[in-house]
């Protein structure tokens, strides 16, 4: 990996880490556990500008430094956002991969969205040895996908500019 490579990643996980830090303190949605995933703008222009394999590093990094700062490590919370961000990356690289790179960044912070909602209810119903958790699965994944529209839309214009 190049330096020139190396001072762009850093920077994107110091600007994940903000993100993330800013989402923690903004007051929650009108729907408990739903957020605006904030920091999936960088994972979803590293995935368009780097890959799979950097974005993925990228995001189980921001995950344990955020949860390092938050005082969340090791506990339930952190296990649910570990799963959550490597199926997210997982879930968007597959989209981009299988159903071709010229896929909208719109079209796959979706997936990644969605799949981020369903990684999270399976590892809430695991941890907590509970099913109902998994009702919430409908609302969650449309509000989800409605999120991951949001950030595709701030992904797809950061890319246009070519950072």
């Amino acid at each position: 990996m190049g330096n020139r490579k190396l001072v762009r990643l850093s920077l994107m996980l110091a600007l994940g880490l903000i993100l993330g830090l800013i989402e923690s303190i903004l007051p929650p949605l009108p729907v408990p556990g739903v957020k605006l995933g904030l920091a999936n703008i960088v994972n979803v222009v590293v995935l368009y500008s780097d890959g799979f394999i950097d974005s993925l590093l990228l995001s189980i990094s921001r995950v344990i430094i955020l949860s390092i700062f938050l005082g969340t490590l090791l506990s339930i919370t952190f296990y649910i956002s570990l799963s959550g961000a490597i199926a997210s990356v997982t879930g968007m690289s597959l989209a981009y991969s299988i159903l071709g790179r010229d896929l909208s960044p719109i079209s796959v912070s979706s997936f990644g969205a969605f799949m981020h909602i369903l990684a999270q209810l399976l590892t809430v119903s695991i941890l907590m040895n509970t099913k109902d958790v998994l009702y919430l699965f409908p609302i969650l994944s449309i509000l989800g996908v409605i999120t991951g529209i949001i950030i595709g839309m701030i992904s797809s214009y950061i890319l246009k500019l070519r950072l």
